[in-house]
């Protein structure tokens, strides 16, 4: 072999090498980030199979050897919030290979759920205003997987808190930011991994579904069903889904050139099928777990935010409060840590709901099913008929009470919102009473918002606040012992919301009979 061909194949080899050993991390570690404080950082990557990797950041260091399959992980001792910029440094068998700059250490939380919590500022052309103290990892992209993925899609990655990218950072996470990074003085970091029209099934591992009949069931018909959609069950689907629109498009130009009113078709109806299941994806087990949060498990963070439960409006008081409670314990699972804090945000006020008011309860009683967790009341926000409302900023006001009271031991901050704790039913009307709260009960505006169930019909009732933690709901006519007592058990309950803490803090809606 001449001089030239050793010379080729040694390039080549050479080549071959640097590309296969060459240090990956996933987008989540990138430039802009932040780092967990107080906490050990975990890092993971892949690299040349048995190579030494190192990790040095802010005089802090971590070691690990590749596996066979090229794969590492180490921790990084915990450290202080710092709003400095600093660099990580990545070495592979003692060589530099990688630099993430200018990252940041504070505050991270995992912003999880469906549209409210997707909901963007572009949504109604708002810019908040920036602040250096904030970053953001923007993982909007629908990414759905039959299988567990260990990156996040190609158009995700950390943004900071200024110029157009705010406008598409997540309204109630952003305004939590916002607050927290004011509070404490901090950086904060907020983890988006959320989608609209989601259920909470399709954020749940298979692996987790064990402890649920109805889990169980829906993994085994998906998994039933797959080979025959893959088979060309999804291009016949697909085919007749375009059909179908077309058809619907015509329709609709038709009655314009004849001025009727066009056809309607619900939204459901117009997502086309996918490739990765053969059921309505927003509601299919797993899949959205497998492509947005499973890359992301394990990212040192403090808590999860979670806004969602739309979708999960049909299920049964005990399905709901079953499944959120396998949901909450298959993410810390993840993240291999069942302490983290989990605070929810109940469903705020709109026309089309389905019985909403039930719904709000079903939530509270999840929430209250597993240990560290909260939920921030909105039934006094929202607008009748968008399902989307833009007043966020109450919600991002009780979200991060809550975190500044419950995570971070402020107490001297209110965040307890009144619940129904006992009725006594009497001749004349029912005295209803609120667990521990923290200051007095106040009303806004005419009283409002109890109703009473005489004779077996609901009706209005007169509520008067007594001793600072009850409310006597007077019956119409004084005299009538009633059967039952409620507040605010409707979807659409804005405009009753009346009671309020001395805090500012709305009292939750409740039904007994």
């Amino acid at each position: 072999m001449n001089i030239k061909k050793c010379l080729f194949f040694a390039l080549s080899a050479f080549a071959a090498s640097a590309l296969f050993a060459e240090i990956k991390l996933p987008r989540v570690f990138s430039d802009d980030m932040v780092f967990q404080r107080q906490k050990p950082v975990k890092i993971w990557g892949t690299a040349e199979p048995g190579a030494d990797v190192k990790v040095e950041f802010a005089g802090n260091s971590g070691s690990a050897k590749a596996g066979k399959d090229g794969k590492w992980s180490l921790f990084l001792g915990a450290m202080e919030a710092s709003a400095e910029p600093r660099e990580m440094r990545i070495s592979e068998n003692g060589k530099p290979a990688k630099t993430v700059k200018n990252i940041l250490v504070g505050e991270v939380w995992i912003l999880g759920g469906q549209s409210n919590m997707e909901m963007q500022y572009s949504w109604r052309n708002l810019k908040p205003d920036g602040n250096p103290l904030i970053r953001y990892f923007a993982n909007s992209s629908p990414v759905l997987s039959e299988t567990p993925l260990s990156e996040t899609s190609a158009s995700s990655g950390w943004r900071r808190a200024e110029g157009d990218d705010l406008r598409k950072f997540s309204m109630v996470g952003y305004g939590f930011a916002q607050r927290l990074a004011r509070d404490l003085g901090i950086p904060v970091g907020l983890v988006f991994t959320a989608r609209g029209g989601t259920a909470m099934e399709t954020w749940i591992p298979f692996g987790a579904m064990d402890g649920s009949e109805y889990l169980k069931s829906r993994r085994e018909e998906y998994f039933k069903s797959l080979p025959a959609w893959k088979n060309g069950g999804y291009e016949k689907a697909a085919k007749a889904h375009r059909e179908k629109m077309a058809k619907h498009k015509a329709a609709v130009e038709k009655a314009k050139k004849e001025k009727k009113c066009p056809p309607s078709m619900s939204w459901s109806e117009t997502v086309a099928p996918v490739p990765e299941t053969p059921f309505f994806a927003l509601r299919t087990p797993a899949i959205h777990w497998n492509g947005k949060v499973a890359p992301l498990a394990g990212y040192s963070a403090r808590g999860f935010l979670w806004y969602q439960g739309e979708s999960n409006a049909g299920d049964s008081r005990d399905l709901f409060v079953e499944t959120f409670k396998i949901l909450v314990d298959s993410w810390r699972d993840a993240w291999k840590d069942q302490s983290m804090p989990w605070i929810s945000v109940e469903l705020a006020s709109y026309v089309h709901g389905k019985d909403w008011g039930a719904v709000r309860e079903a939530q509270r009683a999840a929430a209250a099913s597993v240990g560290n967790s909260y939920i921030a009341s909105s039934a006094d926000t929202g607008e009748d008929k968008d399902i989307h409302p833009a007043d966020k900023g109450p919600i991002s006001e009780r979200l991060e009470r809550i975190a500044m009271r419950r995570v971070y031991g402020a107490k001297d901050v209110a965040d307890m919102s009144p619940e129904f704790s006992g009725a006594e039913f009497k001749k004349g009307g029912a005295l209803v009473k609120f667990g521990p709260f923290g200051g007095k009960l106040e009303g806004r505006g005419e009283p409002r918002g109890f109703e009473l169930k005489i004779g077996g019909k609901w009706v209005e009732a007169k509520p008067e606040i007594k001793g600072g933690s009850s409310v006597w709901a007077a019956s119409p006519d004084g005299a009538a012992e009633p059967e039952g007592v409620r507040y605010l058990w409707k979807s659409w309950a804005k405009p009753d919301a009346w009671l309020y803490t001395s805090d500012g803090l709305p009292a939750f809606g409740f039904s007994k009979e």
